[in-house]
């Protein structure tokens, strides 16, 4: 799932490895080495908490049903309407069909029958005016580089805070 995606990208956003070790039987042992900061630990005023409630239509592409009902949560306490394809097959279909206006839709790297970065210029074929984040377990290297440069206005990395994605939205929408 979700988790080890995570843990991968974080840890490779840090200069790290992690190995993993598994055998039948006996159970699974995760390594990770991170290096050592050299860089003083400077304290810092925790970002801002404060949640701003939107409006609109966001669709979520994205197949990991537990990913899906924690974003769709926190976009409804955030204000929006939620649509939610779990396929890019399905976000296609919507994103040329739904008779209504959609505002943004946060894009996973990974679906079961396309590559995000293939999909995303499909998408925006049926929807020219359409804002994209990417987000993603992994780094924003690789796949969700590609699909940024290709157009997509941002990345959240998963997992993320309420706070984190009200903020990543509030400067999407207002084209920060």
């Amino acid at each position: 799932g979700m988790g080890m995606a995570a843990v991968y990208g974080i840890v490779q956003n840090h200069s790290g490895l992690i190995r993993v070790e598994s055998e039948l039987g006996k159970g699974t042992v995760v390594r990770i080495w991170l290096p050592v900061s050299k860089v003083p630990v400077q304290e810092s005023e925790p970002a801002g908490t404060e949640t701003v409630i939107g409006t609109g239509t966001i669709l979520i592409i994205e197949d990991e049903e537990v990913v899906i009902e924690v974003t769709q949560a926190m976009l409804e306490m955030l204000g929006y309407r939620v649509m939610v394809a779990k396929t890019g097959k399905d976000a296609i279909h919507i994103a040329e069909t739904f008779d209504g206006q959609i505002d943004l839709a946060l894009l996973d790297i990974k679906l079961p029958d396309i590559a995000g970065r293939n999909l995303y210029p499909l998408i925006m074929k049926a929807r020219s005016n359409l804002k994209v984040i990417v987000f993603s377990g992994y780094s924003i290297d690789g796949p969700a580089r590609e699909i940024l440069d290709a157009g997509a206005q941002d990345f959240i990395q998963k997992p993320f805070s309420i706070a984190t994605l009200s903020e990543k939205l509030k400067e999407v929408f207002e084209g920060k």
